[in-house]
């Protein structure tokens, strides 16, 4: 039996749902999900979504099961050679559950993500990537850059 799948943008109703998916993501790559952030995603996710702050898109099976995920968070800085209007956008919250993965959910989802991208005039996306991910991102277009980071 094969699954149909819809992708779709995120609504504060299905906030519950993409943090799961997110905090799995974050187990699958080796970080702990604390209580500290479960609170934290519950409080930030329905502000920022309703704001757009943050836009989600979900993949939807065709019983209304959520079993994938990603996120963009546009951003303003500074004016740059790459981008003159400052305009950014940062990918998050990539996960597809594993019994629903090697269907082409991944690819689905960041197209929708890269068009909305578009339709509301960024010029420039970023991300993080698992070694998972990585040949996902690449044979969409994303290239590695040369950033760093420090914690404080």
């Amino acid at each position: 039996m094969t699954t149909a799948y819809t992708i779709r943008r995120a609504r504060v109703t299905d906030m519950e749902p993409f943090i799961d998916l997110r905090h799995r993501m974050f187990v699958e790559v080796g970080f702990q999900v604390t209580e500290d952030l479960q609170r934290a995603s519950i409080d930030y996710f329905p502000k920022a979504l309703d704001t757009e702050g943050f836009v989600g898109f979900i993949a939807v099976t065709d019983d209304d099961k959520i079993v994938g995920s990603v996120g963009l968070s546009p951003y303003q800085m500074p004016p740059k050679p790459i981008q003159p209007d400052g305009r950014f956008g940062y990918v998050s919250s990539m996960y597809v559950l594993p019994d629903h993965r090697k269907r082409g959910i991944a690819n689905q989802l960041m197209n929708a993500l890269i068009e909305h991208a578009r339709v509301i005039g960024l010029g420039w996306l970023t991300l993080h990537t698992s070694e998972m991910g990585r040949p996902i991102y690449s044979a969409i277009g994303f290239n590695p850059l040369n950033e760093m980071s420090l914690r404080l």
